[in-house]
């Protein structure tokens, strides 16, 4: 049982067995999707019982008590997060070293830490030009602890923004580094959490799609998806609007072509300069949980692809995208997956390929 619950809210472990929390999911989706699923579309599901899988978290910091409060924000207050059952067992024991280590609050102002596979980033309210300082009581703080990827972001106003751009300060390991299956990332980007299932879902995608020529990678972030598509697809071409993704990406798939800004303006330039590739290609999107939208499929459909693999997290703005594609595209297949396992969020993969009129 978890000892946090229920005052953190952040899941559903204690509340139901896993398998009730699955069906709950799939029930919510399928209702959110009714429009697009009859019996003529197949719908797949990919379970995934699993604990300790989250990587990435974002916990708040109320350093001005002793000890710190570390952990999420209820109700205006922090609830401390000691032993999440969805954490990896590293990043729980880095929370107790943390929280256990810190000077008073006026020596070291720490607000926000971001974990991210195996680095750890302190933010602190204060102006970076204090960095020095603060570089030195990081490393004296932490001296005798194996943080072996440990970074500071320096933000005087963080709370209304926490990061100010996409730039945090080394003080142990590089800014750019090789996850556990052998992916370029930065501490900052975004990476799904469980691995082997985002790769089941993004073969799925791919073979479905492949068969021609050019691929088109949409909120391609770090590159997986690309990297996977180069052996299928000789013109590869990914668009995300975060420049330290592409930077990713261009490490993790060297033969693909990436584009950074967003997506429908990018689009829309790309159309004119490679007009060749949008002859004949097809589409892989990710977009965030607001979906794509009214202005990017605009884009998309002045030429449009033969087939679209399509990943959400949101299907609320799902529906809302596939409404939009509906007048040009069939339905194939839905796929749903459990890339937050004990959660109320379910992944959805919608292959959709163009109607011959």
């Amino acid at each position: 049982m978890c000892t946090i619950h229920p005052k953190c809210g952040a899941c559903l472990y204690s509340t139901a067995t896993y398998n009730n929390i699955w069906k709950t999911k799939i029930n919510t989706a399928i209702k959110n999707l009714k429009p697009f699923v009859s019996n003529n579309v197949p719908i797949i599901m990919h379970p995934k019982d699993v604990l300790h899988y989250r990587k990435k978290i974002l916990l708040h910091v109320k350093s001005a008590i002793i000890p710190p409060k570390i952990g999420l924000i209820q109700k205006s207050d922090i609830v401390n997060i000691d032993l999440c059952p969805l954490q990896p067992e590293a990043i729980n024991k880095k929370i107790d070293i943390i929280k256990y280590s810190l000077p008073q609050y006026d020596k070291f102002p720490l607000q926000y830490i971001s974990f991210n596979n195996e680095t750890v980033i302190l933010v602190l309210k204060d102006h970076h030009s204090h960095l020095a300082r603060y570089l030195d009581t990081t490393k004296a703080i932490f001296s005798n602890v194996d943080f072996p990827y440990l970074y500071l972001h320096l933000n005087p106003s963080t709370g209304n923004k926490i990061f100010l751009k996409s730039y945090i300060y080394p003080v142990y390991g590089d800014l750019f580094l090789k996850d556990a299956d052998g992916y370029w990332y930065h501490p900052l980007v975004f990476q799904q959490q469980i691995h082997s299932l985002h790769i089941e879902s993004l073969q799925i995608a791919i073979d479905f799609l492949k068969g021609i020529d050019n691929f088109l990678d949409l909120y391609c972030g770090i590159g997986i998806a690309s990297s996977i598509a180069i052996k299928y697809f000789k013109n590869i071409y990914g668009i995300e609007h975060l420049a330290i993704s592409i930077e990713c990406a261009k490490k993790n798939a060297n033969k693909a072509r990436f584009f950074v800004g967003q997506v429908d303006n990018r689009m829309s330039a790309l159309v004119k300069k490679e007009p060749d590739f949008f002859e004949n290609y097809v589409m892989y999107t990710n977009p965030p949980r607001s979906g794509m939208g009214k202005q990017c499929i605009k884009e998309i459909l002045k030429s449009p692809p033969s087939k679209i693999a399509y990943l959400s997290c949101n299907t609320k703005s799902l529906k809302n995208d596939l409404m939009l594609f509906n007048e040009n595209y069939n339905i194939n297949a839905i796929h749903f997956f459990d890339f937050f396992p004990y959660t109320n969020h379910i992944e959805t993969l919608v292959l959709m390929s163009k109607e011959c009129r």
